[in-house]
C-alpha cells in the first residue's frame, strides 16, 4: 500500500512537471512570434490601435466645449513585404455628427505610405496580430480643426483602401483639450516624467529646448486619447503597435491628385537640376511625355557652353540612359507637367535640397536669439515691393535700431514651395541680406505688414572656414579635409508657435545655371620682388570663360605649334618683339630665342626636334608668360592696397607632386559696415586645392620646367567692406604663387613683370 501511493504521488508530480513544460514552451513560442522586427529601445511604447473598417465605421464621441481640435494617426499594414519605396495609397472617411446624431460634414483625406524600415529613426516599427508581427508603414496624420467642430459631438472614420498590397488601415483619435491647472510650471513638474516625454513629443518639442512658454502650452492643453463607441471584436478590433517616440508622422491630403514628394517635378513655369561630381553615365524615370523634356548640361566653370543631352530608352518602362555625362550642372525642363527621378552611374538615386521658412505677417513675427561678435544671413521670399523690418534690441529687451528692407519679388524659375497635398506652388527667389551685430544686442525681431518667408542663419565673426576647390567638381572625403561651411540655420525663439500655427513653409532648392554677365574687367599681376626675393618665370595655359569676346593678344601671350615650319614670320616691326620658347625632355629642358635668329642659328632646328615650341604669334594665343614667386611654409604674405579691387585672384603651382591637398589660409582687414548689405566678406578662409594638373603649365628653367597648377582663389572685395587695408596669405607647403588684382580700369602698359625678353 505504501509503495502504490509512493508511486501515485510521483505520477501526479510528473504530470504537473510535465504540464508546466508544455505551458512553458508554449508561452516561448509566443513570446518569440510577438519579437520586434529590430532591437527594442528604452523610448519605445505599446499603443492600442484600432482596425478601421470599409463597410462599418469606427464611432467616437467628444465633448464638444472642451474639444479644440482632433488628431487622426494611422498606419497602413501590409501582409507581407513591399519594396520600400513604393508608394501604398488609401484614404480616411471622416464624417462629423451633433448631438442628435445628424449629419453635419463628410469628407475625405487621402494618404500615400510607404513601408517603415527598421533603420528609420524614430518610426513606428511593427504591430503584433494573433502573436504575428506585421509590417507598418510610416505613420500618417491629418488634423480637423476647431471651425469644423463648432457643433460637432461624434465622428465616424471608414477606411477606402486604394491599393491591392494594403492588408488593413489602424488608428487612434487624440483630442486637444485645455487641462485645469493654476500653477502652470508646478503642474508641469508633478507629471510623469514618462508623460512629460509623451507630452513633448506630441507637441513637436526638443527635449533640449524646452522654453516657459512652451511648457506653459505643453500644460495648457493635453492630447486625450479617444475610445470608440461600441462592443469590442463585435462593433471593432483592438491590436496592438510598437513605437518608438517622439512620434513625427507625415501629414499628406493628396486629393484627387499626387505628386511623388522624392521626385522632381518640372512644367512650363518650374525648372529643375542636381549637379554631377563624377563623370559617367546617368538614368532617369520619366513619367509623363519626354517628347517634352529638354536636358541641358552646364559647365559651372563656364569653359565649355552649355550643351543638350540626349538620351536613349530602356527596356524598363519610363526610363532613359544620359551616357558618359561630365562633371557639371544638369538643368531639366519640360513644356508639361512631368515628374522625373534621378540615378548617377554608382545607381546613387538624386536627393533634391529642401528648407524651412518661418512665414511671419502682420499678426506674427519671427524673434531670435543673437549673440554679440556674430553675423547673420536674412533670407526672404516675398511679393515685390514688400518690405521688411529687421529689430535689434538688447538684454532688457530696448530698442536699438531697426534696418527697414524692400524686396523685389522676383518669380522664381527653379525654386517651389511643397504644399502639405504635395502640389509645387510658385514662389519668388530668395533674397539675402547681410547684418553684422552691434556690441550690446541680444535679440533680433523680423516682422512685416505682408506674408513673407523668412530664415535666419547666422555665424560667429572669426568662425572657422573651410572649402575645398577642384579643377571641376568634387566631392572630398573628410578623411582628406573637412569642409566647413559659413553659416548655419538657426531656430526661432517662438519656433513653437509657428509649428502649432503650422506657418512653416517648405522651400524645396534648384540650383540656377550660372549667368552669362560680361564684365569689362581687367586682371593685372602684383609685383612681389621686395616682398619675396625668389621668383621665376614660367608658361602657363589661361582658359577664358566661353562668352567672353576675345581681347587682341599682348605680347606675353604664347600659342603652341607643331613645328617650325607653321611660324610665319611677321613684318619688321613685330619680328623684334617675337619669341619662340622651346620644352625638352633632355637638358636644357627650356630655351628662349628671338625668331630673328631662326634663319639664321642651327642649334634652334636641333633643339626643337621633339620638343614642345611655343611662340607669340598668331590670334588663339592660350599660353602666357607669368612671373611666380616663392612662397615658403608658414610664411606670411601680407598685401597692402592703396586702391580698393574688385576681387584678387591667388594662382598656386607646386614644382613636385604630393598626394596631399595643397591648404591655403587668406586674413582680410579692413573697416566693415554696420548696415544691412547684400553682399557678405567672410574674413578668415582656409582653402584646400585639389587636382594637380601637370599639363598646364611650365617652369621656364634650364634645370626644371616640371609645373603643377592648381585651382585658382578669387578673393572677392564685397561692398560690406567699406576700406579695404590688408589681405594676407599663408600656405601649409611650399609653392610657387600669382597674385593678381580685378580691377575694371585698364592699366595703359603691362607692367614687366608679365613679359621678359631675357
Amino acid at each position: 500500500m505504501f509503495y502504490i501511493k509512493w508511486l501515485l504521488r510521483i505520477s501526479a508530480w510528473l504530470l504537473v512537471l510535465i504540464a508546466i513544460a508544455w505551458f512553458g514552451v508554449r508561452f516561448s513560442l509566443w513570446l518569440q512570434s510577438a519579437e520586434p522586427m529590430a532591437q527594442r529601445s528604452d523610448k519605445e511604447t505599446r499603443s492600442n490601435v484600432h482596425w478601421l473598417q470599409q463597410d462599418k465605421p469606427l464611432i467616437y464621441n467628444f465633448s464638444p466645449s472642451r474639444t479644440y481640435n482632433l488628431r487622426v494617426l494611422s498606419n497602413a499594414i501590409f501582409a507581407q513585404q513591399v519594396a520600400f519605396d513604393k508608394p501604398i495609397n488609401y484614404a480616411i472617411e471622416y464624417t462629423l455628427f451633433d448631438q442628435n446624431n445628424v449629419e453635419l460634414t463628410s469628407k475625405v483625406y487621402h494618404h500615400a505610405s510607404k513601408l517603415a524600415l527598421d533603420a528609420d529613426q524614430q518610426q513606428v516599427k511593427q504591430i503584433i496580430e494573433n502573436k504575428a508581427a506585421l509590417s507598418v508603414s510610416s505613420g500618417q496624420s491629418f488634423y480637423i480643426s476647431s471651425e469644423q467642430l463648432t457643433h460637432a459631438s461624434r465622428i465616424a472614420l471608414r477606411v477606402i483602401p486604394e491599393d491591392p498590397a494594403l492588408k488593413g488601415v489602424v488608428v487612434r483619435l487624440h483630442a486637444k483639450t485645455p487641462t485645469d491647472t493654476e500653477d502652470m510650471n508646478r503642474a508641469w513638474l508633478k507629471l510623469p516624467v514618462e508623460w512629460r516625454e509623451r507630452t513633448i513629443a506630441y507637441h513637436t518639442i526638443g527635449v533640449n529646448a524646452i522654453t516657459t512658454q512652451e511648457i506653459h502650452n505643453a500644460v495648457t492643453f493635453d492630447w486625450l486619447k479617444l475610445a470608440p463607441q461600441g462592443v469590442p471584436d463585435i462593433d471593432f478590433k483592438a491590436d496592438t503597435l510598437y513605437e518608438t517616440l517622439p512620434y513625427h508622422v507625415l501629414t499628406y491630403d493628396f486629393g484627387a491628385q499626387q505628386l511623388d514628394l522624392d521626385s522632381f517635378y518640372t512644367d512650363n513655369r518650374l525648372s529643375a537640376s542636381f549637379r554631377v561630381y563624377e563623370q559617367g553615365d546617368i538614368t532617369a524615370r520619366i513619367i509623363g511625355n519626354s517628347d517634352d523634356v529638354s536636358i541641358t548640361w552646364y559647365d559651372l566653370k563656364q569653359q565649355q557652353a552649355p550643351k543638350s543631352l540626349s538620351f536613349s530608352k530602356l527596356a524598363l518602362a519610363n526610363t532613359y540612359r544620359f551616357s558618359d555625362v561630365a562633371p557639371g550642372l544638369i538643368v531639366i525642363t519640360s513644356a508639361t507637367s512631368v515628374q522625373s527621378s534621378w540615378f548617377l552611374a554608382d545607381s546613387t538615386p538624386v536627393s533634391p535640397l529642401h528648407s524651412y521658412y518661418y512665414q511671419v505677417d502682420e499678426s506674427l513675427s519671427a524673434h531670435y536669439l543673437v549673440t554679440p561678435n556674430s553675423d547673420v544671413n536674412l533670407q526672404f521670399r516675398g511679393a515685390p515691393n514688400s518690405h521688411v523690418s529687421v529689430s535689434l534690441y538688447d538684454k532688457d529687451k530696448q530698442l536699438i535700431t531697426t534696418h527697414t528692407i524692400q524686396l523685389k519679388g522676383e518669380h522664381a524659375l527653379f525654386d517651389r514651395i511643397i504644399t502639405p497635398d504635395t502640389l509645387r506652388n510658385i514662389t519668388t527667389d530668395a533674397e539675402r541680406f547681410y547684418l553684422r551685430i552691434p556690441q550690446g544686442s541680444a535679440f533680433l525681431s523680423i516682422h512685416s505688414k505682408h506674408a513673407i518667408g523668412v530664415k535666419l542663419q547666422s555665424r560667429e565673426q572669426q568662425f572657422h572656414y573651410q572649402v575645398a576647390l577642384c579643377n571641376t567638381l568634387c566631392q572630398i572625403d573628410s578623411s582628406i579635409f573637412t569642409e566647413v561651411g559659413a553659416w548655419f540655420s538657426q531656430q526661432a525663439e517662438n519656433d513653437f508657435s509657428f509649428t502649432e500655427q503650422q506657418r512653416l513653409l517648405n522651400v524645396r532648392l534648384f540650383e540656377s545655371p550660372p549667368e552669362t554677365d560680361i564684365e569689362q574687367t581687367y586682371y593685372y599681376g602684383t609685383d612681389l620682388t621686395a616682398i619675396l626675393p625668389r621668383s621665376n618665370t614660367a608658361l602657363v595655359k589661361s582658359e577664358p570663360k566661353y562668352f567672353q569676346p576675345a581681347e587682341p593678344p599682348k605680347d606675353f601671350h604664347f600659342s603652341a605649334i607643331t613645328s617650325l615650319k607653321d611660324i610665319i614670320l611677321p613684318e619688321a616691326s613685330l619680328l623684334a618683339k617675337s619669341r619662340l620658347v622651346i620644352i625638352s625632355d633632355t637638358p636644357p629642358f627650356y630655351s628662349e630665342y628671338p625668331l630673328e635668329q631662326l634663319s639664321q642659328n642651327v642649334k634652334i632646328t636641333s633643339q626643337a626636334m621633339n620638343a614642345q615650341l611655343y611662340t607669340n604669334l598668331g590670334s588663339h594665343r592660350e599660353w602666357a608668360k607669368q612671373r611666380l614667386f616663392r612662397l615658403k611654409k608658414g610664411t606670411p604674405l601680407t598685401l597692402r592696397f592703396s586702391e580698393r579691387p574688385e576681387s584678387v585672384v591667388i594662382k598656386t603651382y607646386l614644382d613636385k607632386a604630393q598626394s596631399d591637398p595643397v591648404t591655403i589660409n587668406t586674413s582680410l582687414q579692413g573697416i566693415l559696415s554696420t548696415q544691412v548689405t547684400d553682399e557678405y566678406t567672410i574674413l578668415q578662409k582656409r582653402y584646400a586645392l585639389i587636382d594637380a594638373n601637370k599639363d598646364s603649365g611650365f617652369l621656364l628653367h634650364p634645370a626644371q620646367t616640371t609645373l603643377f597648377s592648381y585651382p585658382s582663389m578669387t578673393v572677392p572685395i564685397n561692398n560690406d567692406l567699406k576700406v579695404l587695408e590688408k589681405l594676407t596669405i599663408q600656405a601649409e607647403q611650399d609653392i610657387w604663387i600669382s597674385v593678381l588684382e580685378e580691377t575694371t580700369e585698364q592699366q595703359k602698359q603691362a607692367k614687366w613683370w608679365l613679359y621678359e625678353t631675357n
